[in-house]
């Protein structure tokens, strides 16, 4: 409690700032010194774009740290590290490469649980086969596989997989459309509520006809992550996914610039991958305790008083950037931060603990800080996806008024503009009541400009 901190370590000012990051405005020194020397190897090695690489990095710990660890702010406040993120970018702009490495520790991880899981099906059946009297157990139990990664489940069956593995899985679709397009597929509930309730962490369970068994979750831990392109941001908007607060759960990774990159004929200084296997695999290896119920007693981690007094602070400021904010769909997105950075904490101080910079008794400042400066880069990334969203679904005639309004306007000129383009004054005012924020800033009253 109180520990004094380094202040070249907060916010990462020790990295060398002489390494050139090729289109990155991701914060990266925001993240641990060992996790960023991997990012930039991955960058100027093979290209890899430090936003995807850095965001995706971040659910992987998240999912490393799973139900073991929880963030407690206050009474039993307390967050896990669930994620759902979508890597936005046109085709062709690297996403999946970033994803893919920053999963495989995982991926081998399970395809070394699932060869282990065939053997112990096979040695199941041959006792079952054996006389009771010859068998090396009289009642054989069935075997269950040990896993991390889901990509393409019914609601039952996902929760029939976590049940077995308590510790927490990660739904990945290297294409994030076939997740939100297949809601509903199966039953005609509403899936975008299920999914509500596992961001939540909510207690979940599944007794529907045609399961054996009901299942019951007192904490869930299911995170998601994949790509999605520009073009179809506007299909994950529709339907109730926007009023009923799903698309501003989702934190979007979205690169500046998403220029093709030459090739690079630089070879990596050290073993990126076997670095990051590292990581993730000391937070893997974590032990922990299971309560009579088997479920798992999650470590608390508590903020020491710099630390909380510095996240109220903030979310002082996000409230009343909240409150000034005029677009709906913003407010909605900027409310949910108040979960995220507390989740951040959470994911940087672990990070920090896995790369041997810091313990894992309390959030401290550093982490904070950290957890702010992420924040502050998903509040930007989710201004510019509202943009392509509202850009995708302007009507013709929406369009046009925008192309004829000049960068800076006042409401009078938007109106006779808008007349001369056949739009009445009041949809006019609707317009740009509802895209402030999206397309339009609202610089003093009555004086507006384009974004």
């Amino acid at each position: 409690m109180g520990k004094s901190i380094d202040p070249m370590l907060v916010l990462g000012k020790a990295v060398d700032m002489n390494v050139k990051i090729k289109g990155g405005d991701f914060p990266l020194g925001a993240m641990p010194m060992k996790i960023q020397r991997i990012v930039r190897e991955a960058n100027e090695c093979y290209g890899y774009p430090v936003d995807y690489l850095a965001g995706a990095m971040l659910v992987a710990v998240g999912l490393g740290i799973g139900n073991t660890h929880f963030a407690r702010l206050k009474g039993k406040w307390d967050e896990s590290a669930i994620l759902f993120m979508a890597l936005v970018g046109r085709p062709g702009a690297c996403k999946s490469h970033p994803l893919n490495f920053a999963i495989r520790p995982f991926t081998e991880l399970d395809g070394k649980a699932t060869r282990a899981y065939v053997k112990e099906c096979e040695e199941y059946e041959r006792q079952r086969e054996l006389p009771m009297k010859e068998r090396t157990d009289p009642h054989p139990v069935a075997p269950v596989c040990k896993r991390f990664l889901i990509s393409d489940a019914t609601p039952e069956a996902m929760l029939l997989i976590h049940s077995q593995n308590l510790r927490g899985i990660l739904m990945w679709n290297d294409e994030l459309a076939g997740w939100f397009k297949n809601f509903n597929r199966y039953n005609k509930g509403s899936d975008e509520e299920y999914w509500l309730k596992l961001f939540n962490a909510n207690p979940s369970y599944s007794d529907r006809k045609g399961v054996k068994n009901s299942i019951y979750i007192s904490r869930p831990f299911i995170s998601v992550v994949g790509t999605i392109q520009n073009g179809i941001l506007n299909e994950l908007a529709q339907g109730s996914r926007t009023s009923n607060g799903f698309i501003d759960r989702l934190l979007f990774v979205m690169p500046g610039n998403q220029d093709k990159q030459p090739w690079s004929d630089r070879e990596p200084s050290f073993d990126i991958e076997a670095a990051w296997a590292d990581i993730i695999g000391r937070l893997v290896a974590m032990p922990y305790e299971t309560d009579d119920d088997g479920n798992i007693v999650a470590g608390i981690l508590p903020f020491t008083p710099e630390a909380k007094s510095r996240l109220y602070e903030w979310q002082r400021q996000n409230t009343e950037e909240c409150n000034r904010e005029e677009s709906d769909a913003l407010k909605g997105v900027y409310n949910k931060f108040d979960f995220h950075a507390i989740r951040f904490c959470l994911i940087m101080q672990m990070a920090r603990w896995a790369c041997g910079e810091a313990d894992k008794s309390e959030i401290d400042l550093v982490s904070v800080e950290n957890a702010i400066s992420l924040v502050d880069y998903f509040k930007t990334t989710a201004t510019r996806v509202q943009g392509i969203i509202r850009e995708l679904s302007l009507s013709e005639l929406q369009r046009a008024v925008m192309s004829a309004l000049p960068d800076e306007f006042t409401t009078e000129q938007g109106v006779e503009i808008a007349a001369e383009n056949s739009m009445p004054e009041r949809t006019f005012k609707d317009f740009i009541r509802r895209f402030t924020g999206i397309h339009f800033q609202k610089i003093r009253h009555g004086i507006y400009g384009k974004i």
